[in-house]
């Protein structure tokens, strides 16, 4: 377990998170190839975070971010369902019972998931989809309106410090605490890349 004082922020290891239960694969290499447009793949409604200076982290300091179009809520467990449908990648624990609610934020899910759906949106769609760095996403969670569903859901993010692995929660003040393997509530949200970045 790792533990640190930053407020809201939760973090693994170097070595990322790993099911306990079972053994994952590496995310595959997705290309236009071997991925088409699917007609109910779903890109997400974004909202535009303007460029410019946010006050971010604990204690809080001014930093620049650069504009960026960032998804209003987490990814559903319908949008994910047609990734793992069509990728055969493995699905979070619990998936038949996950798809019942199609609507509902996706939980279960590694940063290596996260990353290969990223990937496999991109190759469908043309368009460029990330995980938002940790600097984004405290600058559009604390932009009044921008973030739907902000709450007990942890969210991967890339840490603009170290390119590490950060998960961010809106629900959860003044603790950074993270057991590997517990997945539990571990969702995510996309960034959509933008011109002139």
């Amino acid at each position: 377990m790792a533990i640190s004082s930053h407020r809201g922020v939760f973090a693994t290891s170097a070595a990322g998170v790993s099911c306990a239960s079972r053994v994952r694969t590496p995310p595959r290499a997705y290309s236009p190839a071997r991925v088409s447009r699917v007609p109910t793949m779903v890109e997400p409604d974004v909202v535009v975070v303007p460029a410019g200076d946010a006050l971010l982290g604990d204690p809080p300091r001014t930093e620049h971010v650069n504009v960026f179009a960032i998804a209003r809520r987490p990814v559903r467990v319908g949008e994910y369902a047609v990734f793992v449908d069509e990728t055969h990648q493995y699905p979070p624990l619990e998936w038949e019972q996950k798809r019942r609610a199609a609507d509902l934020a996706l939980d279960g899910v590694s940063w290596a998931d996260a990353v290969a759906y990223c990937r496999w949106l991109t190759v469908g769609t043309g368009r460029i989809y990330r995980l938002p760095d940790e600097r984004e996403w405290e600058k559009a969670a604390r932009m009044q309106g921008t973030l739907e569903e902000l709450g007990a859901l942890r969210e991967w993010t890339n840490s603009w410090q170290d390119g590490g692995r950060v998960l961010r929660s809106g629900a959860t003040p003044a603790v950074r605490v993270f057991v590997e393997g517990d997945l539990a509530r571990v969702g995510f949200r996309i960034v959509r890349g933008m011109t002139g970045r």
